[in-house]
């Protein structure tokens, strides 16, 4: 990771992500392939959407469609299953697909998806490799920690109710 704001903003501006051309049938396949990390807007008249802006890896490419997991619908720990090399990964793998790395998973099976390719709109190429870099450096909260979080806030909040209560007035008006 970098250690000044210089070597940070130099490494997320050569990581930004790719915009891909589209026509009118929508975004050009020629540059999809199964395990891409894309974000899109779609929207598809007719039809019920709950997430106008996925985020997707991908696992199919197709004429028409667009098939692969929507992380929005997935928590921290199981995105980074499906990423990383240790799990499933599912970044830049061209063999990334339901059968082999997804169907087996009750839990991932949930966030997979299907997406029109007529309704995609703004389809942009992300570095999964950044990500993983980003998501790693994310650190986890101890449970021992958050306690003594806890125990501090409750405490300052007992020192302050006890200070304002000699101002109070006594008695009834």
């Amino acid at each position: 990771m970098a250690e000044t704001a210089d070597q940070l903003f130099a490494e997320i501006s050569g990581n930004l992500p790719t915009t891909v051309r589209a026509n009118q049938f929508g975004p050009s396949i020629r540059d999809l392939r199964p395990g891409a990390l894309v974000q899109f807007t779609y929207d598809l008249q007719g039809s019920r959407i709950t997430d106008r802006t996925p985020l997707v890896i991908l696992t199919d490419v197709n004429v028409k469609y667009f098939r692969g997991l929507n992380l929005h619908y997935l928590t921290f720990p199981a995105i980074k299953k499906v990423l990383q090399k240790s799990g499933l990964n599912a970044c830049n793998n061209p063999f990334f697909n339901y059968k082999n790395n997804i169907k087996q998973d009750e839990y991932i099976k949930t966030a997979f998806r299907r997406y029109k390719r007529i309704g995609v709109r703004r389809l942009k190429i992300l570095n999964c490799d950044f990500i993983l870099n980003v998501m790693g450096s994310v650190r986890a909260i101890d449970p021992q920690e958050i306690q003594a979080i806890a125990d501090s806030i409750k405490e300052q909040m007992q020192r302050t109710v006890q200070q304002t209560m000699p101002n109070m007035p006594q008695g009834k008006p």
